[in-house]
């Protein structure tokens, strides 16, 4: 029988799913909310094609290509500011769908889960902008894909860097079609706990109203420094909004808390990609670049090989664009080359939530705070051992 990779490995890319000839692997969800692949015995004919295709049991290595750095922005003000940050992943889609080719993408579907769709229009690109802190649902998107190339059509593939490897393990080969856009990830937060939210958000704003749409990235009060603000809207007089650090989902996910086993020891970490372009937020422009800094967004930009260059260059009219280091562009982006590492109470938190949903907020609270009191002990005794240290160090000198 074959052997997958465990859920501390595991980062449900769906690529042994998509392969097996016998259809016989299905993404169900764990006790936490991810996807992860079961093997139905009674159909297996154990050829392997499954544990051959994992890109981490095959320790796939990517292409070490010269990377490149820019930081970047549309032209375009509406395009920018209904997206995370400088609105470049628009500028590259259209390219795309001007060669009458399709984009993929994480939107959300009726229910605000998160789901990988194709578009083939400029109209529907809306659907793919934005941030969506939560692992979207593949399904057959990467057989779908494969026929689509083989077909001659151009496909544009966004999504998190271990869904490309995913994809590109899949597809055994490379496409000159095929385009891959990546972006810096923290980490892939859980379907259920962002279930959860919703409809925690819903009794409480709405009496259960289901929101008309969600935008984790509205930019009312700026981008610049972090500024920007949760938003739930349910009707034209009933908002949901809240600073980003301050919103429970947001300080779940950046602190670590909600995120995926994988993601604290991330495969995909570093300069060398699968993906031709990576995209994220230019934090610290304001300090780098400051006249590129007009609080609206602004995109870091990497590219990873020929063809991912090529495709900026092409979009070039369209965007204001300068070179960096990749000094300067990782500088406030430690994401694109560290794994997010998990809090001591990671597993209380998503078992609460799991039971009880945000119901009992207050004891989530009471957790993390458990954790940042922790942290703040032993900082303050490391803190107070330097000390003693210089303090011994001075008298031996004197």
């Amino acid at each position: 029988m074959p052997i997958l990779a465990d859920k501390n490995q595991c980062t449900g890319c769906t690529a042994c799913a998509n392969i097996c000839p016998k259809s016989c692997i299905e993404m169900k969800e764990d006790d936490e909310g991810f996807a992860q692949p079961v093997i139905d015995n009674s159909k297996c004919i154990s050829c392997l094609a499954c544990e051959r295709v994992c890109p981490i049991l095959s320790n796939r290595t990517p292409k070490d290509e010269e990377t490149k750095a820019y930081a970047a922005l549309s032209k375009n003000d509406e395009t920018r500011l209904e997206s995370s940050s400088g609105g470049i992943f628009s500028e590259l889609a259209k390219l795309i769908l001007q060669s009458n080719g399709i984009v993929y993408g994480a939107k959300y579907d009726d229910d605000f889960k998160v789901i990988h769709t194709g578009i083939e229009d400029i109209e529907s690109l809306k659907e793919l902008r934005g941030a969506k802190y939560s692992q979207s649902d593949l399904s057959t998107i990467f057989q779908i894909i494969k026929t689509q190339l083989n077909n001659g059509r151009q496909v544009l593939f966004s999504g998190t860097p271990c869904q490309i490897g995913g994809l590109k393990a899949f597809l055994k080969k490379d496409y000159d079609n095929l385009y891959c856009i990546d972006f810096v990830c923290h980490g892939v937060p859980s379907p259920l706990v962002w279930k959860k939210y919703i409809e925690y958000r819903s009794q409480v704003d709405a009496d259960n109203q289901v929101p008309e749409y969600i935008n984790l990235r509205n930019k009312e009060s700026g981008w610049s420094h972090y500024s920007y603000q949760v938003e739930f809207a349910y009707s034209k007089s009933n908002h949901y909004l809240c600073q980003n650090d301050k919103d429970l989902y947001m300080s779940l996910f950046v602190n670590n808390y909600i995120l995926r086993r994988s993601c604290s020891n991330c495969y995909y970490k570093g300069y060398s990609r699968e993906s031709d372009i990576t995209l994220g937020d230019f934090w610290g422009i304001w300090d780098i670049l400051p006249s590129m800094d007009d609080n609206k967004g602004t995109s870091v930009v990497f590219t990873h090989s020929n063809k991912g260059e090529k495709l900026l260059n092409s979009a070039a009219i369209h965007l204001q664009s300068n070179p960096v280091t990749l000094d300067q562009a990782t500088m406030m982006n430690p994401s694109l080359l560290k794994s997010s590492f998990p809090k001591e109470n990671r597993e209380r938190v998503l078992k609460e939530i799991s039971q009880n949903g945000f119901h009992t907020k207050d004891k989530i609270i009471e957790i993390i705070n458990q954790d940042k009191l922790k942290a703040s002990l032993e900082n303050n005794t490391h803190t107070s051992k330097l000390a003693l240290i210089r303090k011994i160090i001075r008298k031996i000198r004197a």
